[in-house]
């Protein structure tokens, strides 16, 4: 949260507590509710410890409630109670926030045009419910809610999309294989509902559902594990369109681990190699201090599918491996890795940057020429989009991977591949300027 924002909100606070501190209760209930029941709204919502937040907005909760009556005010009062119930779930009481939702939803029930508040407290029990364990009435619960749901307006869609994709947990946690393609039928409907560009979070989160949904499923059918696996696969990748380093940095740690369980599923060596790709991900993006049981959770993970791989190669290392990879793979699928393992080295500190990058372009520039000239086109292909200091951080490692080299017929057919490939990836004045610029580091055309 910008400090603008927090400073805004806590602004709209003192101006609400102003308000009702000048509104009479005796004299003015109504305005006096409304207003307790805003400052509740902003307090719940407030930039102090949510704790504090949740328990100032139920003071006013309490008053508003109070003011309102459920006979006369019947509207009011459940808009108060699924505010109350949200706050009390937020502060662990479930019991007391399934009540207040199920309240809620009674009088909400049957209003005309009240159908996406009901719809909103229906989803908000089905979601307590399902936290206390109570799987069929979380259900039922979602199943009301989902209907009533108007998907001719933003709004709307994102409502409905939500209570399946909540539903589809629901019915994820029965563990069953009914339950769990009950929740893949969630996730399908909820797919043609969805617009990416409209609501990319929940596109996502649905596609990440899917893949656990799948991967579930595929322990309870080995007949059809492998199908089932890579389908899971599919939608992690597909949840990876969102779920970026830089934008969701958590959620794409999550769904790079569960996306490299699923190639460990699947086996062979090279869905090994793609394994630990992504647990080598995860590990960067977690902070062992703040998120430990994750971090160590796919700290363990690498280190096992790491061990494995050299069964095979006691040799390997990690950028090895990660090398072989990209020599055994399709070209849209290696640019895509080549891509996301430049952004995220270029992105590191230095010497930690100049130093991994040459690394990788040492394992690179041995391999055999042809593999080494794909994998190079595909970096300079990334680098020339960079800003210069970065892409000239990128040729100075390139210089000093190819200076590494001791063998003078293995450097010769690296400098060979990386000529080639400047020839390939880049148009006539970016040629110029890399080889003007590796020439001036001192490197020279074979």
């Amino acid at each position: 949260m910008s400090t603008q924002t927090m400073s805004s909100r806590d602004d709209a606070i003192r101006r609400l507590e102003e308000q009702l501190a000048k509104t009479p209760r005796s004299q003015r209930p109504h305005e006096h509710a409304a207003l307790a029941y805003r400052l509740g709204l902003a307090y719940a919502e407030s930039t102090g410890t949510q704790t504090e937040g949740f328990r100032k907005a139920l003071v006013h909760f309490d008053i508003a409630a109070s003011i309102f009556d459920p006979r006369f005010d019947p509207i009011e009062h459940a808009r108060v109670l699924n505010a109350a119930g949200s706050a009390h779930r937020g502060l662990g009481n479930r019991i007391k926030s399934a009540q207040l939702f199920e309240q809620a939803s009674e009088l909400f029930e049957g209003k005309e045009g009240r159908e996406a508040e009901l719809a909103a407290a229906l989803n908000n029990l089905g979601l307590v419910r399902t936290e206390q364990g109570q799987l069929e009435a979380a259900i039922a619960a979602f199943d009301h809610a989902v209907d009533l749901f108007d998907t001719t307006t933003p709004d709307g869609r994102r409502g409905k999309i939500a209570t399946l994709a909540n539903r589809g947990q629901a019915h994820t946690a029965l563990g069953t294989d009914e339950g769990l393609e009950a929740a893949l039928a969630d996730y399908e409907e909820a797919q043609g509902v969805v617009d990416m560009e409209e609501a990319p979070y929940h596109y996502g989160h649905l596609q990440h559902s899917m893949g656990v949904a799948f991967s579930a499923l595929a322990n309870r059918k080995p007949d059809e594990r492998e199908r089932l696996l890579q389908e899971a696969a599919a939608a992690f990748k597909e949840s990876l369109v969102v779920f970026t380093r830089g934008t969701m940095p958590y959620q794409f740690a999550l769904a790079k681990h569960n996306l490299g369980l699923a190639y460990v599923g699947l086996g062979g060596v090279q869905n090994l190699r793609r394994a630990l790709a992504c647990f080598e991900d995860t590990v960067s993006m977690l902070d062992p201090r703040l998120q430990a049981d994750a971090w160590r959770q796919a700290y363990a993970s690498l280190e096992r599918v790491e061990n494995d791989l050299k069964v095979e190669n006691p040799g390997m290392t990690r950028i090895t491996s990660f090398v072989d990879l990209l020599a055994s793979i399709k070209a849209d699928e290696r640019y895509a890795l080549v891509r996301e393992r430049l952004f995220h080295l270029m992105a590191l500190p230095e010497p930690q940057r100049s130093q991994f990058l040459t690394e990788l372009d040492h394992a690179v520039a041995r391999l055999g020429p042809d593999k080494a000239k794909q994998i190079m086109e595909d970096e300079l292909t990334v680098e020339i989009e960079l800003p210069k200091d970065r892409l000239e951080v990128g040729l100075q490692a390139r210089h000093r991977a190819h200076q590494a080299i001791t063998d003078e017929e293995i450097r010769l057919a690296a400098d060979t591949a990386l000529d080639l490939a400047i020839g390939n990836a880049l148009g006539g004045p970016q040629r110029i300027l890399v080889r003007d610029y590796l020439e001036g580091l001192g490197w020279e055309r074979p």
